[in-house]
């Protein structure tokens, strides 16, 4: 006969059982939000500068709710929701008092619902009370405001969230196990087994594949956010005390602890009495569960010691993973057995795990399913977009809408897909001959690495889906791409930065000429405007050869406020508000040629002065950095020869040099013998390795690369 016994009771007497596991957790999180809330915000409050102590504590008290501020809170949160599913569920692991428990007139599923419950309890109350003590704290010190009370709200429900995440996946764990120790271990492995595949199989692809290029929008960045228990946890402490929760993650989470929940009651329903005591409470599961541990965890262990020994040879990955396999197998089977003389008993459990570690390796060594050499029939494509890695050296993004297109290349129109698309088979056929992304700097004899470049290719296909890729093309054939390109007006401003600036929003132009030097040019609102208005004329008038070999004669560089809360209800920060921006963002590198007829001219009208050339009396002393192929092909020698006693020469081991020189006519000298290398759009920053210092009289200094 079974007992109507009230579910509440059950609760209350396992608290009682576990009192010292409820006081733990109570002086833990008083310790950890309240005490250290009010160190905290004592911290700022001692700050030499309270207007912007006050703007960086509301942005940062949030996470002294959840951990996100504090290493620790977060750190104790999983500790005891690992310690609450442990402690909770012990006793299934004890076969006297699982028949004891399990002999009582009660039914298991309230048994497990009032062990569940209790645990999530002596965790919610203790939080919520101190979640409360925080907030009051803050508003003691004159901190809270209502917007910051709605976001720590928020983020104690991240706090909560992320404990029951974790929570319910040990509670799951530890049904599968029959004793403790391996419960926290088949705990830990539940928590990072998702995480635990997608890093592998990323990292395989990296190291495998010649043309592979990450992207934040690949599976292996997405997927582990929704399916990782460890990583929706440290989702919900990171948005719930920054942007917000967002709710994809919110159904993420709601759906595996529906999943985890789920499985952890039915197989408590079935647990069997005898499991108590045994490594894994249903030995069907053991030859399985080896396997799914064993085929993601050897190559990433072989990976890991690689990485850690900074070795960069990967033909030892294979026998490197099939040892790890082999010692993977025989731990798991003495964790199984607890006896050394039967680690052979699951041998075809173990020969499936090493010849699965075996399989997944040989397909991407060999790359069986063709990665490298596919490419989207023509007929399916939509778009492509074409960035070689040089546009990162000539380009910088203001932090706009259009900063991650950038990173990856513009879609370029429909009409030059055909273009693009002879430019990826030359890529695929590059790669077949050994010229990868790789091996493109490594000085090989096949082939002259100066006459080549990588470059990000991304195809839109029908449907939605896209395709990335990397592959080294010819520069030649680039330049005839980007000429191409080019010669789209609306490409242009797609690819150039001045075109996604605001001019509303600028608030100061710098000019930098051959001296290098950056100098504020004092312009009005309107002068900024127009001076912006005739860059973009001459941008989209330029020809592609000057974009490509002509040398910038010099560079503008746009200056954008970063906005601040310009009002503080902090007693702290009483006379100390301020107002307007506090402080100006640079977006460098909008060069000037020759050929920018509208923007020099209206710069000569402004009465600024652009330099073309040092003169020797403006300069201190010059530095010459000589890499070890210059000095071998003798490119300077004539110039060393020439120069006076008071120079100065330090070698290196590398066989590379750096010359000083000081005397008014070396400089003279050494500025004759060098010129400023091009740097155009398709220089990805290895053309020269010789680079030249200038330290001015006044303190200032410059460098740059020199051919």
């Amino acid at each position: 006969m079974t007992l109507k016994i009230s579910c509440i009771k059950l609760i209350r007497e396992d608290i009682r059982h576990r009192g010292w596991f409820a006081a733990l957790t109570c002086i833990l999180l008083v310790f950890m939000m309240p005490v250290c809330a009010l160190l905290y915000i004592s911290s700022f409050a001692d700050g030499a500068s309270p207007y912007y102590a006050y703007d960086d504590l509301a942005r940062l008290f949030p996470g002294l709710l959840n951990g996100h501020t504090g290493q620790a809170l977060m750190v104790v949160i999983v500790v005891l929701a690992v310690l609450a599913a442990l402690t909770g569920f012990s006793y299934i692991h004890s076969k006297e008092k699982l028949d004891f428990y399990h002999a009582l007139p009660v039914k298991r599923t309230r048994w497990f619902a009032s062990v569940y419950l209790s645990g999530l309890l002596i965790f919610l109350v203790p939080y919520a009370v101190c979640s409360v003590l925080t907030v009051a704290a803050g508003a003691a010190e004159g901190i809270m405001t209502a917007d910051l009370a709605l976001r720590c709200a928020q983020a104690a429900l991240g706090g909560i969230l992320a404990y029951f995440i974790i929570y319910n996946t040990c509670v799951f764990a530890v049904m599968l196990t029959g004793r403790t120790v391996t419960g926290l271990l088949a705990s830990l492995i539940v928590l990072v087994y998702p995480s635990l595949v997608l890093s592998m199989l990323y990292t395989l692809q990296t190291t495998f594949f010649k043309s592979y290029y990450p992207t934040n929008s690949s599976a292996f960045e997405i997927l582990p956010g929704y399916l990782s228990p460890i990583e929706m946890f440290s989702s919900l402490i990171e948005q719930s005390s920054t942007y917000g929760l967002r709710i994809p993650l919110l159904i993420a989470v709601a759906v595996l602890s529906a999943l985890l929940i789920t499985a952890a009651l039915l197989l408590y329903r079935v647990y069997p009495s005898e499991a108590a005591g045994t490594a894994i409470a249903f030995p069907a599961l053991s030859p399985i569960l080896k396997v799914l541990i064993c085929i993601p965890a050897a190559p990433f262990l072989s990976m890991l010691v690689l990485e850690v020994m900074a070795i960069s040879e990967y033909s030892w990955i294979i026998p490197l993973s099939l040892l790890n396999a082999a010692l993977i197998c025989a731990v798991i089977e003495f964790i199984y057995q607890m006896d050394l003389k039967l680690l052979l008993k699951g041998w075809r459990s173990s020969l499936i795990s090493i010849g699965g570690v075996l399989a997944i390796l040989c397909i991407f060594q060999f790359d069986l399913f063709g990665y490298d050499t596919y490419l989207p029939d023509e007929d399916r494509i939509e778009a492509v977009s074409f960035r070689p890695d040089s546009f990162s050296y000539y380009f910088t993004y203001p932090d706009t809408d259009s900063y991650a297109d950038a990173q990856l290349g513009f879609f370029a129109p429909e009409e030059y897909n055909d273009t693009l698309y002879t430019l990826m088979q030359s890529g695929i056929e590059n790669i077949e001959n050994g010229i990868t992304p790789q091996n493109i700097h490594e000085g090989s004899e096949d082939f002259d690495s100066d006459e080549f470049i990588p470059a990000v290719f991304r195809c839109r296909l029908t449907g939605g889906r896209t395709v990335t890729r990397c592959y080294i093309i010819g520069k030649a054939e680039a330049e005839a791409a980007l000429g191409q390109l080019m010669q789209d007006q609306e490409y242009r401003e797609q690819l150039f930065p001045v075109f996604h600036l605001d001019k509303e929003q600028v608030v100061s132009i710098s000019l930098s000429d051959a001296y290098g030097i950056a100098e504020d040019l004092k312009l009005t609102k309107e002068q900024c405007s127009a001076l912006l208005d005739a860059y973009k004329k001459d941008v989209l008038a330029a020809s592609t050869d000057t974009l490509i070999n002509s040398a910038a004669i010099g560079e503008l560089s746009i200056g954008i406020p970063e906005q601040v809360q310009e009002t503080s209800p902090w007693p702290y920060a009483a006379d100390t508000v301020a107002s307007g921006p506090a402080s100006t963002v640079l977006v460098p590198q909008f060069y000037l040629y020759p050929e920018y007829t509208n923007t020099l001219e209206l710069l000569r009208e402004f009465g600024c002065t652009l330099r073309t050339e040092i003169l020797p009396e403006d300069v201190a002393s010059l530095m010459l950095s000589l890499s070890s192929e210059s000095i071998e092909s003798g490119k300077y020698s004539d110039m060393i020869s020439e120069l006076s006693d008071s120079s100065s020469t330090t070698e290196y081991d590398d066989a590379s040099k750096e010359i000083t020189v000081t005397d008014k006519a070396d400089i003279a000298l050494m500025l004759d013998h060098t010129e400023r290398c091009p740097a155009g759009i398709l220089d990805d920053g290895t053309s020269s390795p010789d680079y030249l210092y200038i330290q001015y009289p006044n303190g200032e200094s410059a460098a740059y690369s020199v051919q």
